[in-house]
């Protein structure tokens, strides 16, 4: 059983500025329904998934960047759960022109499958944008903050060997004996992942 720390408050969402690494650290529990993308959206399935999603630390020090390292799985036992990638957020876009801009963004970017990824967070409108562009796919996941314990998911994926899905629902912060999790043990995770782009 993995052992968690004690529960530490949720970072509210409601208007104030918000840490977007705060926010999402801890354990999620992703629920999507999967749809064809196109034609009528066909229904094809539902997924259950475990996301943990915690501080990574680099041996690169840049002021205004913090990591974290995505796990994927069906449960929160390392055996369970799968290396996603580690994310750079970088406080401010360094290319924006506008100075108010900068301080409302969060860019982020990441290593997937040997490609370069990127995406951003928009303080406004609390929402993550995340860009996979691969050598055979193309993924669009939106991340949108809904209260401090819950997010809407829509991922739109397209590739040459699948069908083209459009996939969304809700993550949810687990619950671990009635109490919030935010932060964990450090536990040691299976460091690859599948990749066939």
């Amino acid at each position: 059983t993995v052992k968690m720390a004690a529960a530490q408050p949720r970072p509210a969402s409601n208007g104030q500025h918000l840490d977007p690494c705060d926010y999402l650290t801890g354990c999620w529990k992703r629920n999507l329904e999967w749809r064809q993308f196109g034609g009528n959206f066909k229904r094809l399935r539902g997924t259950n998934a475990i996301v943990v999603i915690e501080e990574y630390i680099s041996s690169v020090k840049e002021d205004g960047t913090r990591y974290l390292k995505w796990s994927f799985g069906r449960g929160l036992k390392p055996v369970d759960l799968r290396f996603g990638y580690v994310m750079k957020f970088n406080a401010g876009l360094e290319n924006s022109d506008d100075e108010n801009k900068k301080a409302d963004s969060t860019a982020i970017e990441w290593q997937y499958c040997g490609h370069l990824c990127s995406g951003v967070f928009q303080q406004n409108t609390k929402v993550y944008v995340l860009n996979f562009h691969l050598k055979t796919s193309t993924v669009v996941i939106t991340y949108r903050i809904l209260d401090k314990n819950k997010m809407a998911v829509c991922i739109v994926e397209v590739d040459g060997r699948h069908t083209p899905t459009v996939q969304m629902g809700n993550m949810y912060i687990c619950i671990t004996n009635n109490k919030r999790t935010r932060q964990y043990q450090i536990i040691t995770f299976n460091q690859h992942s599948s990749c066939s782009n």
